[in-house]
């Protein structure tokens, strides 16, 4: 089993979040290798472009001084990739049957490798999603687990029930995933989302566990949040256009659609949720107000790009009927 970790996010947090991702993916291999029939290995990938040489090693042995001795680790320098490319040239490289993806900055709970693990008994599953928590601290943190995508921690019925595997978290049979990578898409943060459609369409199985969970670093501040958010408006748009509508005008009423959804959502967790991440009902007025500039500048990025961006359909995947030896031979 490799573990596929890219050090994308970790330039962004706070090293707090950073060091406590690498302390728990510690702790948990020394609970769950010795479990194992061979030792796991972990792989950090790193831009060179961006990243300064011994930045990882210093900051595990600081966070992490034994991963060495739990896990075969390799600290692994690219020319210029990016997050799923970095996530897609690591499995690339494996050589074990089963590849975890674990961002650099989400931090493994008890039992999280074993859960992940357990699925791929049944030689037909491809794929296992875990349960990805947002982390919180302080008040704009707290404002984000109960906005963004990631459910709380008590909602986790809820969370299985959706068809998503992120890739922050998430395992899949290393042979399969090289024949079926993340696609390169000129969205941010899409990939995963339309290779999990392309894989539901080609009859392919996969699952997703509450019990792998990690917690996952909030959003870096403010200036952050808002290049977040247009990010985020870009990608919508062209989410609309491969799954909803071409037209431009069509376009523009997703953007509205969406923007309305998540506002209401949002203010809904905030008033009614708030109490489980202790933010109090006095902040819950300025939380409400955050919410809303976030998704308004996402609402203004998905026009300008439903306006200004022209893109190709998607071909769909053709139909496969997915053989018991295809499938396990990962």
């Amino acid at each position: 089993m490799t573990i596929v970790i890219e050090w994308e996010n970790a330039i962004d947090v706070e090293d707090k979040w950073t060091a406590a991702a690498m302390a728990a993916l510690e702790q948990e291999l020394e609970t769950a290798g010795p479990k194992m029939a061979q030792k796991p290995r972990v792989t950090y990938l790193f831009d060179k472009n961006s990243v300064a040489p011994g930045t990882i090693e210093r900051a595990l042995d600081s966070a992490a001084p034994n991963m060495a001795k739990v896990a075969d680790l390799e600290i692994v320098p690219t020319d210029g990739l990016t997050y799923y490319k970095l996530k897609n040239f690591g499995i690339g490289r494996a050589k074990t049957n089963i590849s975890i993806m674990l961002d650099s900055d989400a931090a493994p709970q008890p039992g999280w490798l074993e859960a992940l693990l357990k699925p791929f008994s049944d030689p037909e599953i491809v794929a296992v999603g875990g349960f990805t928590v947002l982390g919180y601290d302080d008040f704009l943190s707290k404002t984000f687990a109960l906005s963004w995508i990631f459910n709380l921690r008590d909602e986790r019925e809820k969370t299985e029930k959706r068809q998503k595997i992120h890739a922050n978290n998430c395992a899949v049979r290393t042979a399969f995933f090289r024949e079926h990578s993340f696609p390169d898409l000129p969205a941010f943060k899409k990939q995963c989302g339309f290779w999990l459609r392309d894989l539901s369409a080609q009859g392919f199985k996969f699952v997703r566990t509450a019990d792998a969970m990690t917690i996952h670093a909030p959003h870096p501040g403010y200036r952050f949040l808002a290049w977040r958010a247009w990010t985020m408006g870009m990608d919508r748009d062209y989410q609309a256009f491969q799954t909803d509508t071409q037209s431009k005008s069509g376009r523009i009423g997703f953007a509205f659609g969406f923007f309305g959804k998540k506002v209401g959502k949002s203010w809904s967790r905030i008033l009614k949720k708030g109490k489980k991440v202790d933010l109090p009902v006095w902040q819950r007025p300025a939380a409400m107000a955050v919410a809303l500039g976030f998704y308004g500048v996402g609402l203004v990025g998905e026009i300008k790009s439903a306006l200004t961006r022209e893109f190709e359909p998607i071909q769909p995947q053709p139909r496969e009927t997915p053989s018991r030896k295809t499938v396990a031979a990962g």
